[in-house]
């Protein structure tokens, strides 16, 4: 039984299709992962399920790798009941209020694609100033604070984060193949790389805001929590003009296109 809770969770899907079937029951949606490295165990922890579906859970996928075998469950989570009525503290709220404004950016993205035309200056200027919302408020301004901050100290154990750092890459060079596509006048690889980032950072947002800051509210001592919350401050100090200016860009461009 060690063996499959320590196994990456992809490869035990790949073995037994049927798994992502039983985790789909409870909401666990680890298919469509970009690296599903995460073990069998993490995965069940960080969805903080309570001790009963936990139980549940574990042995279906059992139930299945060993059929007709007996063997005793293991608890996995803290004995702490799920609840989503708890409150993230205020670092993690800074995040999710930050995933507000970005996520209003993505609504935009397939109505921009339906009539983008980068023959027209003033859709060249529209990508190139969606590239520069994602590159200096979602990257720089957001990701950083997520990076260089918070997962520092959760990096080495948990693979979830992992996955977040390959989200931040990922995106970084849909921007840049953007702007390629600004350079040479190509619309359809614009909409491509347009659509790349959508797709990938409604995802990303989702898996972050109902699994991992969860998880890591859970986890934050109150000394790290100050700590954390402290240096996000000192970015937003530093860096007063960022959020007003593309909250503004944002007004703009759901002022062209949600009209339509």
């Amino acid at each position: 039984m060690d063996k499959y809770l320590n196994t990456n969770i992809k490869d035990i899907i790949n073995e037994f299709n049927s798994v992502q079937s039983e985790l789909d029951k409870f909401e666990i949606g680890c298919a469509p992962c970009n690296l599903g490295t995460c073990k069998l165990k993490d995965v069940v922890e960080i969805h903080n399920l309570n001790a009963e579906n936990e139980k549940k859970l574990i042995t279906n996928i059992f139930n299945i790798i060993y059929p007709n075998e007996t063997f005793e469950i293991p608890r996995i989570g803290k004995d702490q009941k799920a609840s989503t009525s708890v409150s993230l503290s205020p670092p993690l709220k800074m995040l999710v209020e930050e995933h507000v404004l970005i996520k209003r950016v993505l609504a935009l993205i397939p109505k921009i694609t339906e009539t983008l035309n980068l023959k027209l200056a003033e859709h060249k200027e529209l990508v190139l100033n969606i590239a520069d919302f994602i590159r200096n408020y979602a990257d720089k301004y957001h990701h950083s604070k997520e990076e260089d901050i918070l997962f520092k100290g959760f990096e080495s154990t948990l693979e979830i984060i992992n996955v977040m750092y390959c989200d931040h890459i990922q995106s970084r060079k849909y921007v840049v193949d953007m702007v390629k596509a600004v350079e040479k006048t190509n619309t359809e690889l614009a909409n491509k790389n347009l659509l790349n980032y959508f797709n990938l950072l409604s995802e990303h947002i989702q898996k972050e805001d109902n699994i991992l800051y969860p998880w890591l509210n859970r986890n934050l001592e109150t000394k790290q929590v100050g700590e954390i919350y402290s240096q996000f401050l000192k970015i937003n100090n530093e860096r007063p003009e960022i959020q007003p200016k593309y909250e503004s860009l944002t007004n703009k461009l759901e002022s062209l296109y949600l009209q339509k």
